[in-house]
């Protein structure tokens, strides 16, 4: 654990009874969680524990609310505990929001309302859109996109979303152009698992949503890193401050490019990954892809109590 890189997820991590643990045992995290609901005037705390609102949990601006309010909660708490600073962060999709708050380039409350702005616009896609979201498994991502680029020859809108590993890849567009896409890649050997919550995301479709997104962030402010943080969209850290609005913006219609995040920070040498987060997807991602980093996960608060134990221990 001597050069770590804290990871952040996206939607899909959240559930009922999410943080609950961290909640009832450290004040910071409830301090987090009322910082939240005085910023977007609703009880996000509610909203995470009360099994009779999940629906309304996994509504998509909520989700991208909460998971944000309880990783910014948790990594509070890595801080105050271990007083240990990463040496990046890296965030998968909505993810990135929260590794560039931790890294200090976007305030707290500041980012709960970008994010609530940006669920409010991708919901507007999602119901406006005849456009998904499907995940590929166990077929090689060059495989994938050669058929989406003899699609798209073809007319179809179709296009690679997401570069999660070699073996784990999605694809966006339009819902009539992806079905079809998806079953030439079943016939060849894939598994296909459709998205909840699902719309056009992370590609060309979203253009509308990123031009209106990108109005939404150039009115704020953004301070440099005090930690690098990886883009999305270039799987190379953020240039500075100026850099936020391009990349968030742009992030709407470009593929996540996390098998090369992965090989990035593995190439500076970072030997331990956290993910800062409800469950432990980017983890199982980590291994997937191959990796020698050590790959841990904060899901709950029992786990995290083992993180810092061996952080400490290495530490003292």
């Amino acid at each position: 654990m001597r050069n770590i890189v804290l990871m952040f997820p996206g939607v899909g991590s959240q559930h009922t009874g999410m943080g609950k643990d961290y909640y009832e045992k450290f004040k910071v995290v409830r301090d987090t969680f009322e910082e939240a609901g005085e910023v977007l005037r609703k009880d996000i705390a509610d909203i995470c524990f009360n099994a009779g609102k999940s629906n309304e949990l996994n509504e998509l601006e909520n989700a991208q609310c909460a998971l944000f309010t309880l990783s910014i909660a948790i990594y509070r708490v890595f801080m105050a505990e271990t007083g240990v600073e990463p040496r990046y962060c890296i965030g998968h999709s909505l993810g990135e929001y929260s590794a560039l708050c931790s890294a200090g380039v976007i305030n707290f409350s500041d980012a709960l309302r970008l994010i609530k702005e940006r669920g409010e616009i991708l919901h507007d896609v999602s119901v406006s859109s005849v456009g998904t979201m499907i995940w590929i498994i166990n077929l090689d991502s060059s495989i994938i996109d050669e058929v989406c680029r003899e699609m798209q020859s073809k007319g179809h809108e179709v296009y690679i979303s997401a570069y999660n590993t070699p073996l784990q890849t999605s694809i966006s567009g339009s819902t009539d152009s992806v079905m079809k896409t998806a079953k030439i890649l079943e016939d060849m050997g894939a598994l296909v698992y459709p998205l909840n919550m699902s719309g056009p995301f992370h590609c060309p479709l979203m253009k509308t949503a990123s031009h209106k997104m990108k109005a939404v962030l150039q009115q704020y402010s953004y301070n440099k890193p005090v930690y690098p943080v990886i883009s999305n969209r270039t799987a190379l850290p953020y240039d500075g401050p100026e850099s936020v609005v391009e990349n968030l913006s742009s992030q709407l219609t470009s593929p996540i490019r996390w098998t090369e995040t992965l090989n990035y920070i593995s190439l500076m040498s970072v030997d331990t990954a956290i993910e800062i987060g409800p469950k432990d997807v980017l983890k199982y991602i980590i291994y997937k892809n191959g990796s020698n980093i050590k790959a841990y996960s904060s899901a709950r608060c029992e786990d995290f109590i083992n993180i810092r134990n061996q952080v400490l221990q290495l530490r003292f």
